[in-house]
């Protein structure tokens, strides 16, 4: 926490001190996709898709807004003889994080690191053969968040996107988790 107000601090000084502005937005659109097998009966999967809005107040400094809609699902069976279980979770998260950019914006290759935070709402369903569906009250909080990524860029407005993202996210009981994401995405500037 320490290290994000000193971020914040210095990002802030930057922006005052300042003489060359730009103004420009970007939106973008991502996708994430991963599938862990332990046999046929047993796996996870995950699945996500990432609307982005960015507004560049300076060449290198972007607030960005974001809108994920996430799907989970897990399937469990110990053994042939054993019922199956599904539990299926969709998460929906509204993002707000400051962007700092480490090349100038019409580089082939722009790093970039993200701080801020996010409003995370979930669900979960059960779902076990031969019993009745069990769905969770859903839970709902306002977590920090962080990430890093780069930008390659095709043509001047136009660039792919991958971005590691991490939220901190309460599981109950005063005990936390770090929930993350890789995705891969087009991004367009105006």
């Amino acid at each position: 926490m320490k290290q994000l107000k000193y971020f914040l601090l210095v990002l802030l000084s930057s922006l005052v001190f300042s003489p060359a502005q730009a103004f420009f937005t970007e939106v973008g659109a991502s996708y994430g996709h991963d599938r862990k097998n332990f046999d046929a009966n047993n796996y996870t999967e995950s699945e996500s898709l990432t609307g982005e809005l960015s507004f560049y107040f300076m060449e290198r400094v972007a607030l960005e807004l974001s809108y994920t809609d996430a799907t989970g699902l897990l399937k469990q069976k110990a053994s042939s003889t054993d019922p199956a279980r599904t539990t299926q979770q969709k998460t929906q998260i509204f993002g707000a994080d400051l962007i700092l950019m480490f090349a100038d914006r019409k580089a082939f290759l722009q790093p970039f690191i993200k701080g801020g935070g996010a409003r995370i709402s979930r669900s979960q369903e059960i779902k076990i053969e031969g019993f009745d569906t069990q769905t969770l009250d859903p839970e709902t909080a306002t977590v920090p968040s962080y990430g890093l990524g780069v930008k390659v860029l095709l043509t001047e407005q136009l660039s792919f996107k991958f971005s590691y993202s991490v939220w901190r996210t309460p599981i109950g009981g005063g005990v936390t988790t770090d929930d993350s994401s890789l995705r891969a995405g087009i991004s367009w500037l105006f």
